[in-house]
């Protein structure tokens, strides 16, 4: 084991930072995430960080969040306890509510003229863009229906057009959406005509942006394995490839509301954008006229997110991190990175371990599988036990972002393997969609393969490798537990999906397909996915497990952990369940996850 171990709270003094957008001179309102609850802060042109405290969270409803908030000159629209809008005065922090609490509300835009409000409603069935006045005095009405979900509503600079992404089941966004805009006008600002420009089922489109000069509509769009950065004349009608995507991606999946991975100049001369590759981003500024890219320094930074420009003066902000740096707001201007202070304990964890390695190896399909390997900065490398990370999604990735649960494990001594299975994004649309009916197999045999690689090389002690996952990780978890019995020493899994005949069944409206993509239809493929399910198979598990579970969670119901807990203590297999009251499909609570931290390095302890 290493001298020095990293403690719980260490883990525990990050606030996460969800968004950033700027506001009028020059000033930038971000969102923090503080024990569960979002606060607003705003950064204004002479560096005065003041804090904005709403009598209720801040967090938006649709999907999996998102889309909390947008700034505008003088005022800013804050999605408040998921279900209604307020508006608040940046000058003196006056709030106003302007869209009462009825169903679902995300990703407020402002007109240029500040007197009205794009936003994304559902009701949980219907989904539509709706519209309302700033002055909060009228109803809100909807402005835009008929599709089955929205996103990234937006609009003209001199507001007589909006832009917007639909898409329908079975779909989700980043297998068939479309960019759309509509003209609108008249008083009380109604859509007047729409128009399709391009997406379609197989071909994603979205994140939809007009040129500050009003020229052209901007958009990402994926051109097979990979996403080009597009131009549409709005005069013209005519479409122009600016960036051609090859082997890197422009965004992260649209899991949640209001990403934003570009953004344009202020002048309309250049676009800034970030390009994903082997789990690393970077910026770049290409030139509308020549289309020439180029690379922007931001020195050590290895994970990019939530692009940003000021209008006033043309400064960049983003979310930057580091496997050894937190994440944290920078702002860029005349080729200086200059990070915004949020009173955060700076956390030196480049001692925890060495340099990350993004390893590539063979599955057992002879095909490439890659992840992310992190090893004590003492000691030995050889004969380690090691912790295998396997992250949810599953149409998700493992990154070159801050890293302080890594260093948790490797201050302790462990080999810390972040797997980016077949059907990670990332990699391009290929090795995304090779999941595709698959799941429960494919990312199985990546994650014993990978840790057979580890073995090979002397990294990994054979005796002393464990799992952890949550959600769709903890699936594959209880599946690989299945398929490989005695390989793994023991597991934890966080609100696993068990039975998915019943998840397929009872899913909230946006995953209602997603099973239809990953293994089949339920109805056609119901042995199928009777197959896949763990809690059909019990009797297949055998290895020591540590189960976690909210008692709200809304996604996966506790009683399939409770089920799959009762089993294995019946057989005699060392089981111990949490249901932790009051938390949902994921922990926030500070005592929550202290007790989470506690009783996880305990049963390493007993086990590894």
């Amino acid at each position: 084991m290493n001298g020095q171990e990293m403690s719980v709270e260490h883990l525990l003094e990050k606030h996460p930072i969800h968004d950033l957008q700027f506001g009028g001179d020059d000033s930038l309102l971000w969102i923090e995430n503080e024990d569960g609850i979002g606060k607003a802060y705003l950064l204004d042109g002479e560096g005065n960080k003041i804090a904005f405290r709403l009598d209720d969270p801040i967090k938006s409803g649709l999907f999996y969040g998102g889309g909390e908030f947008c700034a505008g000159h003088e005022k800013a629209i804050f999605c408040i306890n998921r279900d209604h809008l307020a508006a608040v005065n940046l000058r003196n922090g006056e709030t106003k509510t302007i869209v009462p609490a009825w169903g679902k509300v995300a990703a407020p835009s402002l007109s240029p003229d500040g007197k009205w409000v794009l936003y994304v409603f559902s009701d949980g069935e219907m989904d539509l863009i709706g519209i309302a006045p700033v002055h909060g005095w009228d109803w809100p009405r909807q402005i835009v229906k008929g599709a089955d979900f929205y996103l990234q509503p937006t609009w003209h600079p001199r507001g007589e057009w909006i832009a917007w992404v639909e898409w329908d089941h079975p779909c989700m966004p980043w297998q068939g959406s479309r960019v759309k805009i509509g003209e609108v006008g008249g008083m009380q600002v109604r859509l007047l005509d729409e128009t399709w420009i391009d997406g379609r089922i197989g071909q994603a489109a979205h994140q939809p942006k007009f040129s500050p000069n009003g020229r052209w509509l901007s958009y990402l769009l994926q051109n097979g394995d990979w996403e080009d950065l597009v131009l549409y004349d709005l005069k013209k009608k005519e479409k122009r490839v600016l960036v051609h995507g090859q082997d890197f991606m422009l965004s992260t999946p649209d899991w949640v509301q209001g990403l934003h991975s570009y953004a344009w100049g202020k002048d309309a001369r250049n676009i800034y954008y970030f390009r994903y590759e082997h789990a690393k981003a970077s910026l770049w500024k290409v030139n509308v006229r020549s289309g020439r890219s180029e690379q922007m320094n931001t020195e050590s930074y290895t994970w990019l997110s939530q692009l940003a420009v000021s209008p006033q003066s043309g400064m960049l902000a983003f979310l930057a991190s580091s496997p050894i740096e937190q994440k944290q707001i920078i702002r860029w201007q005349d080729g200086k990175l200059l990070p915004v202070s949020i009173d955060h304990e700076e956390r030196d964890i480049v001692h925890y371990f060495k340099n990350p390695e993004h390893i590539e190896w063979k599955g057992e399909d002879g095909k490439s599988v890659y992840g992310i390997l992190y090893l004590p900065q003492n000691g030995t490398d050889k004969n380690l036990p090691l912790l295998v990370d396997v992250h949810g999604g599953p149409t998700m990735q493992r990154s070159f972002s801050e890293s302080t649960e890594a260093g948790f494990f490797t201050s302790r001594g462990y080999a810390f393997l972040q797997v980016n299975y077949r059907g990670s994004s990332g990699y391009g649309f290929g090795y995304q969609d090779a999941l595709k009916g698959k799941w429960g197999e494919l990312e199985v045999d990546d994650i014993y393969s990978g840790v057979k690689h580890l073995i090979n090389s002397g990294i990994a002690d054979p005796t002393r490798v464990a799992l952890m996952g949550n959600s769709s990780g903890a699936t594959t978890i209880f599946n690989t537990l299945r398929r490989y019995p005695g390989v793994f020493r023991c597991a934890i899994c966080s609100f696993g999906i068990a039975d998915l005949i019943l998840d397929a069944s009872q899913t909230h409206k946006f995953e209602r397909f997603y099973h239809q993509y990953l293994i089949g239809d339920l109805e056609e493929k119901k042995e199928i996915f009777q197959q896949r399910s763990p809690l059909f198979h019990l009797d297949e598990i055998r290895d020591p497990l540590l189960l976690f579970h909210g008692s709200e969670d809304p996604v996966v119901q506790p009683a399939q952990s409770q089920i799959l807990y009762d089993s294995l203590v019946e057989r005699g297999i060392p089981c111990t369940l949490k249901i932790f009251e009051q938390e949902g499909h994921g922990f926030k609570g500070k005592e929550t996850l202290r007790e989470y931290y506690a009783m996880l390095l305990q049963f390493l302890g007993r086990y590894l």
